[in-house]
């Protein structure tokens, strides 16, 4: 694949800043320019920092574990007023044994706009989390041919299954783990996706209205 026009970009750019162009580049040390306000946490400490700002982002967390991990997401589903499910081709849900009779499976056999509409007419959408952000509230997940963007903002609830192991502080972590990834020639997502509770909005007034274009609840399930 070409960029047109790239090389004319970058050197109006550089233009613009006042020097010559810059075809070097080294990768920041992200260590020197974050401050660590921190230190080194436990994962119990990260927990306890992400049950508090789930708070703040109107999210509910429920902590479970693998051997009642079905129980936890049925009662959810029914406490969402049941009906259709939608969850992701992931293989974490054959791992688990995880099983819903109203349920559609993103997939791309089904092809996208089959996709779409059966998110669309889901009432739950369940994912599991590639990774968790402590210090936001904050999910981290890919689009890709077993998971599409759409999965995550049409249905009316969203639940994201966290595992512990998946749970970092902050988008440095998630993004230098994606990083290793790309350097070790590992597929990747068309793109990556940065949720952080149900949908809201204060455009209008400043007066935060939660639920406006998207999920109306969401629910994260820790195990």
């Amino acid at each position: 694949m070409t960029v047109s026009g790239k090389e004319s970009f970058l050197n109006t750019i550089a233009f613009k800043l006042g020097r010559e162009r810059v075809h070097d580049v080294q990768r920041p040390d992200l260590k020197e320019w974050i401050p660590d306000s921190y230190g080194d946490l436990t994962t119990d400490e990260l927990i306890e920092i992400l049950k508090e700002q789930c708070f703040f982002i109107h999210t509910q967390l429920i902590e479970s574990n693998p051997e009642i991990l079905q129980r936890t997401l049925d009662d959810l589903i029914q406490a969402n007023g049941g009906g259709a499910v939608i969850t992701s081709g992931d293989t974490r849900f054959t791992d688990y044994r995880l099983n819903f009779p109203d349920s559609y499976v993103w997939e791309e056999a089904a092809g996208r706009e089959k996709n779409i509409l059966r998110s669309e007419s889901a009432n739950t959408a369940i994912v599991f989390a590639d990774y968790a952000l402590a210090e936001s509230g904050t999910i981290v997940v890919e689009s890709r041919p077993d998971q599409g963007r759409s999965l995550h903002f049409l249905p009316a609830h969203y639940i994201a299954i966290i595992e512990k192991k998946r749970l970092v502080l902050r988008s440095t972590q998630a993004a230098a783990d994606l990083n290793r990834r790309v350097q070790a020639g590992e597929p990747m997502g068309s793109s990556i996706n940065f949720i952080s509770g149900p949908s809201n909005s204060a455009d209008i007034e400043m007066q935060l209205v939660v639920g406006v274009h998207g999920p109306l609840r969401a629910t994260y399930v820790l195990i």
